[in-house]
C-alpha cells in the first residue's frame, strides 16, 4: 500500500494553472496540473541522442511540451546530475516528469526507479541521481520500477528512448506509477559517496557536486543542513590547507583569497570573485575536500 504523501506547502512548487482563460471559479472544477516533460542528460548535442528521445515523447504525447533542464551534465557525472535536477525541479509546477538519463550502468542490472512529490514524477536510473532530490522531499514516494511491466527495451544501451520515455507519455496520459513498480524506503536505493556530507572529529567532509562556467565549486553541503559554516581550513585533496571565510556575495571575497558563499542554487560554493576557484584548487565534480575548525 503507497505511504499517504502530505508534504508541507513550502516543500512544493506552485500548483500550475489552466491552458484555459476561463476563471477555475466559472466552472466550479479546480484547475488541472499543467503536464510537460523535463530532460536531464549527459549526452550532449552533438549526437542524435536528444533529438531521438525528444522524437519518440512528440510521437507518444505531441501535447505536452518539453523543456530541458540540460545536455550538459558530463559524461557519467552522476552526482553533477543530482545536483542540477535537486537544484530545479523546486522551479517546476506540480505535474513536471522529469526523465533524467546519466546512466552509465545502462544494460546492467542496475534497477530503473521513480519519485512522486507535490504532483512532480522524477525517473532515473537507481545510481543516487534521485538522492539529492529525495532528501529535500522526505515524503515522497519512492519506487523501484518492475522490468518485466515497464516498455520493452529496443537496445540494452539506450534505455532513456526505450523505456523512459515511452513511460513518461504513458503517465502524461493519466496511468498511475502504482501500475508500473511497488514503494521503497529511501534506504532501498543507492546511496554512493558523494551523497551525504560527513561531520566527523577533525571537521565536515564534502564532496564536489559541480563545478560552473564561472569556477564556482558547488559542494554537497545544502543550505537546509549546513548553513551554519563559517570560517574554516579547507584542506584540498592535494594536501594544500588554505583559510577560507564566509562571504554573502562572491564580490565581499578579497582579491586572491577563495570564500564560501551561500549559492542561489540551495548549495554552499566555494568560489573566487572573478576567478575561478575551480583552476585554482584543481578541483573538479567527484573530488573529496575537508573543512576543518569551522565557525
Amino acid at each position: 500500500m503507497d505511504t499517504p504523501h502530505r508534504p508541507s506547502a513550502s516543500a512544493c512548487p506552485p500548483v500550475a494553472t489552466s491552458t484555459s482563460s476561463a476563471p477555475a471559479a466559472a466552472s466550479g472544477k479546480p484547475r488541472p496540473h499543467a503536464r510537460c516533460f523535463a530532460l536531464l542528460t549527459d549526452f550532449g548535442l552533438d549526437d542524435p541522442y536528444v533529438g531521438q528521445l525528444k522524437g519518440v515523447l512528440h510521437r507518444l504525447a505531441p501535447a505536452v511540451p518539453v523543456i530541458d533542464i540540460s545536455h550538459g551534465v558530463p559524461p557519467h557525472r552522476v552526482e553533477t546530475a543530482a545536483f542540477f535536477l535537486a537544484a530545479s525541479h523546486p522551479h517546476f509546477p506540480a505535474g513536471a516528469i522529469f526523465i533524467c538519463v546519466v546512466d552509465p550502468g545502462v544494460g546492467t542490472p542496475r534497477d530503473l526507479v521513480s519519485m512522486e512529490s507535490c504532483g512532480q514524477v522524477m525517473l532515473a536510473p537507481d545510481n543516487g541521481l534521485l538522492h539529492l532530490a529525495a532528501e529535500a522531499r522526505p515524503d515522497a514516494v519512492l519506487r523501484r520500477l518492475d522490468p518485466a511491466r515497464l516498455p520493452d527495451p529496443q537496445s540494452a544501451t539506450f534505455h532513456g528512448r526505450d523505456v523512459l520515455a515511452p513511460l513518461a507519455a504513458r503517465l502524461a496520459g493519466g496511468e498511475s506509477l502504482a501500475a508500473f513498480g511497488d514503494p521503497v524506503l529511501p534506504t532501498d536505493l543507492a546511496r554512493p559517496a558523494w551523497a551525504v556530507p560527513r561531520r566527523e572529529s577533525d571537521g565536515v567532509h564534502a564532496a564536489v557536486l559541480h563545478v560552473d562556467r564561472f569556477g564556482n565549486v558547488v559542494l554537497n553541503l545544502s543550505l537546509r543542513e549546513w548553513d551554519w559554516l563559517a570560517a574554516c581550513r579547507l584542506h584540498l585533496p592535494d594536501g594544500t590547507l588554505i583559510d577560507i571565510a564566509r562571504a554573502a556575495t562572491y564580490a565581499d571575497i578579497p582579491a586572491g583569497r577563495t570564500g564560501l558563499v551561500a549559492g542561489s542554487q540551495g548549495y554552499l560554493e566555494l568560489a573566487a570573485d572573478k576567478a575561478s576557484a575551480a583552476e585554482r584548487h584543481w578541483l573538479h565534480p567527484g573530488a573529496e575536500v575537508l573543512l576543518e575548525e569551522c565557525r
